[in-house]
C-alpha cells in the first residue's frame, strides 16, 4: 500500500486525484502551501501537487520538498504549461502530467514514481554506506599514524598491528582504531 500526499487548490481537486488511484493507495490531502510545508513528508511514498494550490502556484512548495524528502514528486499542471514546467522543475527530478489526465496516465506515472523513488532510496543507502567506509578508512589511518609515530612502526607494521587488536579482541577495525585513537591522541 502506498501512502500519497495530495496538495490541491481545493478537496474537490483532492478528491478528483484520489479518486483516479488505485485500491492499494491510501491519501492524504492538503489544500496550501503552508501546511504542506509544516508536515513530516517522510512517510509518504509519493507527493502529487495539483497547481495551483490555494495560496500559491505550487512550483516553489515542489523544489523545497525535493530538498527535505526522498519521496517522489508528481506535478498536475494545466497541459499547456507542462512542457514548460517540465523543464523549469527538471533539477528536482519530478514527474509532470498535463491536465487534463486519464487514470491511466496518473496510474502509470505513479508506478514509474514508485520505481524512481526506489532507486533513489537504494542510492542513498549506498551513498551511506560508502561514507561509513570512507569515514572508517579516515579513522584506520589517524590511528596508524599514532602507532608510527609513538611505537615508531613502519605502515605495514601498523596495518598489522590493527588486524590483530581487532581479531583478537573480536572488534572490527575501526573499533581497534578507536581504541588505539582513544590511548594516542590523549597524549598529544
Amino acid at each position: 500500500m502506498s501512502n500519497i500526499l495530495i496538495a490541491g487548490k481545493d478537496e474537490q481537486v483532492c478528491e478528483n486525484i484520489t479518486q483516479l488511484l488505485d485500491q492499494d493507495c491510501h491519501a492524504f490531502s492538503l489544500t496550501d502551501g503552508i501546511r504542506m510545508r509544516s508536515i513530516d513528508t517522510g512517510q509518504f511514498d509519493i507527493i502529487i501537487i495539483s497547481t495551483p494550490l490555494s495560496d500559491e502556484f505550487g512550483l516553489d512548495l515542489a523544489a523545497e520538498l525535493h530538498g527535505k524528502t526522498d519521496a517522489p514528486l508528481i506535478i498536475i499542471t494545466k497541459g499547456e504549461l507542462a512542457e514548460e514546467i517540465q523543464n523549469k522543475m527538471k533539477f528536482t527530478g519530478a514527474f509532470v502530467i498535463g491536465r487534463p489526465c486519464s487514470k491511466a496516465a496518473l496510474q502509470q506515472a505513479i508506478r514509474f514514481a514508485g520505481i524512481a523513488g526506489e532507486n533513489v532510496k537504494r542510492l542513498n543507502e549506498e551513498k551511506q554506506q560508502l561514507k561509513k567506509q570512507i569515514d572508517d578508512i579516515k579513522i584506520i589511518d589517524r590511528a596508524k599514524a599514532c602507532l608510527m609515530q609513538y611505537l615508531k612502526l613502519t605502515e605495514e607494521q601498523a596495518h598489522r598491528h590493527l588486524q590483530k587488536q581487532a581479531m583478537d579482541l573480536r572488534k572490527t577495525q575501526r573499533e581497534a582504531a578507536e581504541d588505539v585513537l582513544g590511548t594516542y591522541d590523549n597524549l598529544n
